[in-house]
């Protein structure tokens, strides 16, 4: 490799590595969002080209600078995220749909959505013992120092009458005039102003060992949700006094409704009056108001059903539409992609932007270089929201969907208002469902990334994905740019990923629909996958969450006969397509229930019950009479106690935990 290749990547690394520490830890910008993003994205491909140069501590692998592993925390509840909606229509959409599954009145509260970051609350007999970003939904970094300087955070519950362990979520913001007054300070040192508050107090959350500094920046906390066993209330509004009560801040104003006109007539005057507000809201939260009522409508994997937040649209950002590239998914569906001017929206820098289909750009009227008008939906996804035809050029020409593929140049067929391509050789569909295969949430064979496998494919090597299970380190090293180290790991990597459970296999398949969710649901309800393939449509509709589509979806997938072959060749070459192939049937997991209480030292909880699960096992989030053994680490909590009430619990010190997962020497630690 060329030694200007390895130094520039080195370069790049040390200097954005530089400006992170400086952003992060000194509160400081030296340089614009927008050359840092071009310079980040320089070394992202420049990585991408040469893999063999992979550094896990890589600023393009990171968010921020260094994360102290005591920093990170598992917390007991799931964090989520609230699901969005731009307009009344869409609104009383969601306010009809679980109206059905209610079958009564329905009241709400209405709160104002403050435009900060997420914060867990953890109290543990009255007292603040930890305090989590959201992180992942289901850790975050623990950041109870800085959190201990805002004022409006009780470190002790006022009271008494709350739980001997709760959860209160709340945001972390920034006033409008703290603001201001930071960035005239910055001026006034001659540094960059910050873009937004929001960004300001995630910045400042982060900051590590400097607590003056984070003291001076005066964060805000309201408090506006508690979960925990044993609450003190039973309704959202009832929540929100008891929160007050005991010391926080909580959303004001936030207004009860008996009548769903008044959830709009809230809406309408803070749509009108938000920016009279002393601190940034981007909307309205509004919540189911009885919890038993929340309860019936429980969760998706990512939202709360019994909750919606009403987002005020954002201000437009002009740009110019460059060129359309129409992508090929592994489903075969042709996505088209505006490739505009890059522009800088809500702390990034947006350069493409996805038109979703034939119809959306035959209502938006869109012509080549067209001067386009952008949103950030949820301040997450740009979109094209209008068209500003009075820039148009006289012999602008429109933009017509293909009618062939881009990629083998088949014809495409449209079904419900989709475009695919039905060639089952489409090299652009092998390449993106063999990416799927091998992603970490799949089959999780690193080194195999999405130029690896064009490489592979246009060598004649990588055409389905038992062809993974027969390459050879004598046939990869023959191959330009792989050399004898990096053909040893895709070897074991590929080795590895054979003791994948059968739910990890299952979803590796990429079956439409068929998510991470899904394939657990049906390794409980179908041992093996013939069992599975050789079901039908009534057997599969009958199962609590698999729907119409997804059981046509799951018929249609095993009905093709190459698919049938796939199967085959998998299991062929040892991977795991029932529940218990992996192990012989172990006395100490096979059929037992576990619970866990404090932190294990060697790995995460996570990791802890998908062992148990692949020995047979299941694990409890609570004390039952169904639990067999209880698994103690550091810093244990109540379960303990509970679990000592019920004689038929056993109690496991987590090196006896250990030895017996090792015992059964099919786990990889």
């Amino acid at each position: 490799m060329d030694k200007k290749i390895k130094e520039k990547i080195y370069q790049l690394r040390k200097e954005l590595s530089k400006y992170n520490y400086i952003y992060y830890n000194l509160d400081r910008s030296d340089i614009s969002d927008y050359n840092f993003d071009k310079k980040l994205k320089e070394l992202y491909l420049l990585e991408k080209k040469y893999p063999e140069l992979y550094d896990p501590t890589s600023p393009t692998k990171k968010i921020g600078t260094n994360i102290f592993k005591s920093r990170i925390y598992h917390y007991k509840y799931k964090m989520y995220s609230i699901k969005n909606t731009y307009s009344k229509k869409e609104f009383l959409t969601w306010f009809k749909k679980i109206s059905k599954s209610i079958h009564s009145s329905l009241s709400f509260m209405c709160e104002l959505k403050y435009d900060g970051v997420s914060i867990n609350l953890i109290y543990k007999k009255g007292f603040l013992t930890h305090a989590v970003t959201r992180g992942n939904g289901e850790k975050g970094e623990n950041v109870i120092n800085n959190i201990r300087t805002i004022k409006s955070i009780p470190l002790k519950l006022v009271g008494c009458n709350y739980p001997n362990y709760i959860e209160i979520r709340g945001e972390i913001f920034i006033s409008i005039k703290n603001f201001i007054k930071i960035n005239k300070e910055r001026i006034k040192n001659g540094t960059i102003p910050y873009t937004s508050p929001r960004y300001t107090a995630s910045g400042t959350l982060k900051i590590i060992n400097n607590i003056k500094e984070v003291r001076k920046r005066g964060l805000s906390c309201i408090a506006f949700h508690a979960i925990g066993e044993n609450l003190p209330f039973n309704s959202q509004y009832e929540a929100i006094k008891n929160i007050k009560n005991w010391g926080f801040k909580v959303p004001e104003p936030a207004i009860f409704c008996k009548k769903v006109e008044k959830v709009l007539d809230f809406i309408d005057f803070w749509s009108l009056f938000l920016h009279k507000l002393p601190y940034q809201i981007d909307g309205i939260v509004i919540k189911i108001n009885d919890l038993k009522k929340q309860s019936i409508l429980g969760y998706t994997r990512k939202y709360p059903r019994w909750s919606i937040a009403y987002k005020f649209r954002q201000k437009l950002s002009e740009t110019k539409l460059l060129s359309i590239t129409f992508q090929v998914g592994r489903t075969g569906i042709i996505t088209p992609v505006a490739n505009v001017a890059p522009i800088h929206i809500s702390g990034t820098t947006i350069k493409r932007v996805t038109l979703y289909n034939k119809r959306f750009i035959q209502n938006m009227n869109i012509h080549y270089g067209d001067t386009i008008l952008l949103e950030k939906a949820g301040n997450i996804i740009p979109k094209i929201t209008k068209i500003n035809k009075n820039k148009r050029l006289i012999n602008a020409f429109p933009v017509l969907f293909l009618k062939n593929c881009p990629s083998c140049n088949s014809s495409l067929i449209k079904k419900n208002e989709l475009f695919y391509c039905t060639n089952k050789n489409c090299h652009s569909k092998i390449i993106e469902k063999i990416k799927h295969f091998v992603s970490e949430k799949a089959m999780d064979i690193k080194k195999i990334g999405y130029k690896m496998i064009i490489k592979l494919h246009k060598n004649g090597l990588l055409y389905n994905f038992y062809n993974l299970y027969q390459l050879k380190k004598e046939t990869l090293i023959k191959i330009s740019g792989i050399k004898e180290k990096l053909a040893n790991n895709i070897i074991d990597n590929i080795e590895k990923s054979k003791k994948k459970p059968y739910d990890r296999v299952l979803y590796a398949l990429g079956i439409r629909y068929v998510g991470e969710d899904i394939s657990k649901k049906l390794t409980k309800y179908f041992f093996n996958i013939n069992s599975l393939m050789s079901t039908n449509y009534d057997h599969l509709t009958s199962i609590t969450g698999i729907g119409i589509k997804i059981a046509k979806s799951i018929i249609n997938y095993f009905s093709i006969t190459d698919n049938q072959h796939i199967v085959k060749m998998l299991i062929k070459y040892g991977l795991h397509l029932e529940k218990c192939s992996m192990i012989k049937k172990s006395s100490y997991f096979e059929g037992k229930s576990f619970v866990f209480t404090g932190k294990l030292s060697c790995m995460t909880r996570n990791k802890a019950k998908n062992m148990i699960e692949i020995l047979g096992g299941r694990v409890y989030n609570t004390v039952n009479n169904n639990i067999d053994f209880i698994v103690v680490g550091k810093n244990f909590g109540s379960k303990l106690k509970k679990s000592m009430k019920i004689k038929n619990i056993q109690i496991l010190k987590e090196k006896i935990f250990i030895d017996e997962l090792k015992k059964t020497k099919k786990i990889d630690f």
